[in-house]
């Protein structure tokens, strides 16, 4: 258990030497476990009583305490103070944010994106046979092999990422969306949409926020300092561009959900608690037993090699070796 999420209302958490414990007053002790088994708590509810103390605690053992509001967007955080490369590292970032090397970052990170976008549509047409499946999978894939930065201007360069960006997610949303039932009322990728699916890929979205922001603060990078989404004054944006290549790991988990029956439910236009934890616990599934693709490196999981993979952004800054962001095998 590296992940901790409370998404229960009446509930403390306390410390006691190097032991964190979660209990209410309804259900007596619900957890109780060594803090050392712990990297990152998650409160996703507003229910939730912790005191000072237990937060110095935590972060003494080096936890990452993340609070999410009720749509699962991250509203704040405290994390240790590291010690590493960190003041080499963000100078490196602030310099590559006025020239070429960040934008190129930008670049593969968004090809990454599109790929992975791809592969998951080609594994359900090798699950289903759907010949549109093929052709969508087979669009998205091309789309990904026109990021080509060779345009002398970084904001024409930019741009036509973006462009692109939008051109691969007009492909791959309504393929998805032939994927869910269509009772679901899902058409589309809308984030403020109303629909329940749209409302879960949020939810799930939040979460891989907040393991994407560790990942970088941990790897000594500024999360506010990005290379594409620069244009976000105030928000995290280095995240903003970092969890691009990781947003399938939502995408595949939900739609697994999805097509063995389930089926998310609100209540006054929310995801209830039950939905939320099935989401929670079914995505951290996803990063903690499936296999990642590092080829040459010892295997390993989804999110450890998110780790890594800011770390190797970090290194890339600093001109260490090259950055290859994660492109997973399907």
């Amino acid at each position: 258990m590296k992940q901790l999420i409370i998404t229960k209302y009446g509930v403390s958490v306390k410390t006691r030497k190097a032991t964190i414990i979660i209990e209410s007053k309804k259900e007596g002790k619900i957890l109780e476990t060594p803090v050392s088994n712990i990297e990152q708590l998650i409160i996703a509810s507003s229910g939730v009583s912790i005191t000072s103390k237990t937060i110095r605690n935590l972060i003494d053992h080096g936890v990452d305490i993340v609070f999410l509001d009720n749509r699962g967007n991250p509203t704040g955080r405290i994390y240790p103070v590291y010690i590493n490369k960190t003041v080499e590292t963000r100078r490196k970032q602030y310099e590559a944010s006025h020239n070429a090397k960040g934008l190129e970052a930008a670049a593969e990170i968004i090809k990454a994106k599109i790929l992975n976008q791809a592969g998951l549509i080609k594994r359900y047409y090798y699950y289903t046979g759907n010949t549109a499946l093929k052709q969508a999978y087979t669009e998205i894939a091309q789309i990904a092999g026109k990021i080509i930065l060779n345009t002398p201007s970084q904001h024409e360069a930019k741009q036509k990422l973006i462009t692109l960006e939008a051109e691969a997610a007009r492909a791959y949303w309504p393929a998805y969306a032939s994927l869910i039932p269509s009772e679901l009322g899902f058409n589309s990728r809308d984030q403020d949409g109303e629909d329940p699916v749209n409302k879960s890929l949020n939810y799930l979205y939040g979460i891989l926020y907040s393991e994407c922001w560790r990942a970088v603060v941990l790897a000594g990078l500024d999360p506010y300092l990005g290379f594409l989404h620069t244009d976000r004054s105030g928000n995290p944006t280095l995240v903003f561009d970092f969890i691009e290549q990781w947003r399938f790991t939502a995408d595949m988990t939900l739609l697994a959900m999805l097509r063995h029956g389930w089926k998310p439910t609100q209540i006054n236009g929310l995801l209830d608690y039950e939905t939320r934890s099935k989401l929670v616990e079914n995505l951290s599934k996803t990063l903690d037993e499936t296999r990642a693709n590092t080829p040459g490196e010892t295997p390993t999981t989804l999110r450890q090699a998110l780790k890594k993979t800011a770390f190797k952004l970090a290194a890339y800054l600093r001109g260490e070796e090259p950055f290859k962001p994660y492109i997973h095998s399907w």
